[in-house]
């Protein structure tokens, strides 16, 4: 599997998007503060991400995420160029268009040691390419139990203690 990332937006349109909230001031707002406040100009923040060669089983690990998100995932169908011997390993193209409150929630469930080994490499792989190209938001990227300061899972895997 490969990941690549292009972001498409800058800081200049956060700034602007904090600046329509309030009159008459200019922002000097920073990535890192938005992305830790989680206000809702970070979802001026868009990425097109890439994962090529993706079991289709991971693949759809991720569809289940739908806010924030546009995917475009490679279709198996046999009339559309794919075949009738497919099963839940065979590799398919994974395309999102996805804001950056939707990559915090995203990898707030995916890098969690419940969710199964290849969902969490694909978004270590994802966050790493998100790390070269907006370093803060890469560090917002986290799993539950570290956002959360505890386990909330129904059956915990013991990373996180309460003592």
């Amino acid at each position: 599997m490969k990941v690549s990332v292009r972001k498409l937006t800058d800081e200049t349109i956060l700034r602007r998007a904090c600046e329509m909230t309030f009159k008459g001031k200019t922002s000097k707002m920073t990535l890192s503060k938005m992305y830790d406040c989680e206000h809702s100009p970070i979802r001026s923040q868009i990425f097109w991400i890439e994962m090529t060669g993706v079991a289709s089983f991971v693949s759809v690990h991720f569809v289940r995420h739908k806010i924030g998100v546009e995917h475009f995932v490679e279709s198996n169908r046999d009339d559309r160029g794919g075949s009738d011997q497919v099963d839940r390993n065979t590799p398919v193209n994974h395309g999102m268009l996805i804001n950056a409150q939707a990559l915090i929630n995203m990898a707030r469930k995916r890098l969690c040691s419940k969710a199964h080994v290849e969902a969490i490499k694909a978004m270590k792989m994802i966050k790493d390419e998100i790390r070269k190209v907006d370093t803060d938001l890469a560090d917002y990227m986290v799993p539950e139990c570290e956002y959360r300061r505890g386990c909330h899972e129904l059956k915990t895997c013991g990373r996180w203690s309460d003592g």
